[in-house]
């Protein structure tokens, strides 16, 4: 069998040199496609191979463009909202601090102003409120988020915060000082640092002011109006000084007295003798109540009470301790004993003076009394 049997008319196969070859047409027909293809290509270092008319291509291009430069716009524009949103929020923190800070001063002021006749309670508990007032209201400005347009102003009010709280706690222990040692030299020296203090403090809050105020056309923003805060009192340090020697109230007086004592049941009278009469019963309560009349806390005050009687076996004493008394504040403590019919007996309630207390009169009461017999 051979080729020429299956019918295969290649002219190479009848050996026909002269007729072009099949493939070599074939091959030439797509070179030359190819060519012209690639001659339609824009010429330059980065060849595309994927071809598109140009008129599509430029208008890829310029929808990228503006699609780059919306979405620059977006960004700028909610950075812009978002910071003048923070700026705003500690423009608003800022003048609720200033707010605390005016209103404390003009409480000290008037203070200040009132010294030689206010008492020593009303001092204390007052410089405490105006203390503890201001001290609270630096948690705003230590909690704020500070904008980079009000670093300065931020700064500023800081000062201004810690520089008053110092002078207020320098000011206060250096009039209670004054009051109580007219003699001493060292209060005057710290009642001038006081006041420097407070001058510092008033000066750095009116340049705080100045700068956030600055910010209305610095940073477009609408900012708000900051209340007038100054903590410098008219007085010089030798009419602060002369003030709280004169005080009479500021003076420190310790006294503790026993300012009524009751039983359970209740006295029906007295003997001729001057002693109590207890209706006919087996328990007594005794009720003692405790003041501070003086114009200092008093701290761990021992109260003892003992109860003797003419019977032997009835009696006994007890023991209890005050954990504190401010000035004027009374406690009442309550005692428990065991008693018998047709017996003498003598309370004594004891107080133990505090520190310095020369009135002892009131510390120490004795009461005799006597318990009826039954019916």
């Amino acid at each position: 069998m051979s080729f020429g049997s299956w019918g295969f008319k290649s002219p190479l196969a009848h050996g026909n040199s002269a007729a072009p070859s099949f493939l070599a047409v074939r091959f030439a027909n797509c070179w030359i496609k190819f060519a012209a293809l690639l001659r339609s290509l824009p010429l330059g270092d980065d060849v595309s191979y994927i071809y598109s008319p140009p008129r599509r291509r430029r208008r890829g291009v310029w929808l990228l463009a503006l699609l780059s430069i919306g979405v620059v716009v977006v960004v700028l524009v909610t950075s812009f909202r978002s910071e003048r949103r923070l700026l705003a929020a500690y423009l608003d923190t800022a003048q609720q601090w200033a707010a605390v800070g005016a209103a404390s001063a003009e409480e000290f002021l008037d203070l200040s102003a009132r010294l030689p006749e206010v008492t020593r309670e009303e001092f204390t508990t007052t410089m405490a409120a105006i203390r503890t007032a201001s001290g609270s209201s630096g948690n705003l400005l230590d909690e704020a988020d500070v904008p980079a347009e009000a670093l300065d102003a931020h700064a500023r009010l800081t000062l201004a915060h810690d520089s008053w709280l110092t002078g207020l706690e320098l000011i206060e222990g250096a009039v209670l000082a004054a009051a109580d040692d007219p003699a001493g030299n060292g209060s005057a020296e710290v009642i001038g640092r006081a006041l420097i203090e407070l001058a510092v403090g008033d000066r750095s809050y009116e340049g705080a002011v100045e700068a956030l105020a600055a910010l209305e056309a610095d940073a477009d923003v609408d900012v708000p109006t900051y209340p007038v805060a100054s903590f410098t009192p008219a007085a010089s340090v030798a009419e602060v000084v002369a003030a709280a020697i004169g005080s009479e109230g500021l003076g420190q007086r310790r006294d503790l007295a026993i300012t009524a004592v009751g039983f359970e049941p209740r006295a029906l009278g007295e003997t001729t003798a001057g002693a109590g009469i207890i209706p006919f019963t087996d328990r007594l309560i005794i009720n003692a109540t405790i003041t501070n009349l003086g114009n200092e806390p008093a701290v761990s005050v021992p109260v003892q009470v003992v109860l003797t009687s003419d019977r032997t076996g009835t009696g006994g004493s007890k023991n209890e301790t005050i954990e504190r008394l401010e000035p004027s504040e009374s406690t009442s403590l309550e005692f428990v004993f065991e008693v018998v019919p047709i017996a003498n007996y003598e309370l004594v309630i004891d107080v133990a003076g505090t520190t310095g207390e020369t009135d002892l009169d009131d510390n120490l009461v004795i009461l005799p009394f006597v318990v009826n017999e039954e019916g």
